[in-house]
């Protein structure tokens, strides 16, 4: 048995003792839901946006040197 074991790799051994879990305490702790003001969000649009009016801008010829 011992050999067996030996030959098998860490994390194997960690997967079939179950090492990686956590505890039922800390599963079961109650988590408080944060504020609306507290969590951060990122705009996924914003990219989107500056690309299409670089594009735009490209097309009508438009550069930044005109634009300032």
């Amino acid at each position: 048995m011992k050999k067996r074991l030996q030959n098998t790799s860490i994390t194997f051994r960690m997967m079939q003792h179950c090492l990686f879990r956590p505890t039922k305490r800390s599963r079961n702790k109650v988590r408080e839901i944060p504020a609306e003001e507290a969590v951060t969000t990122y705009d996924y649009s914003t990219h989107i946006r500056d690309v299409r009016m670089m594009r735009t801008r490209a097309r009508s010829g438009i550069t930044e040197a005109k634009m300032n």
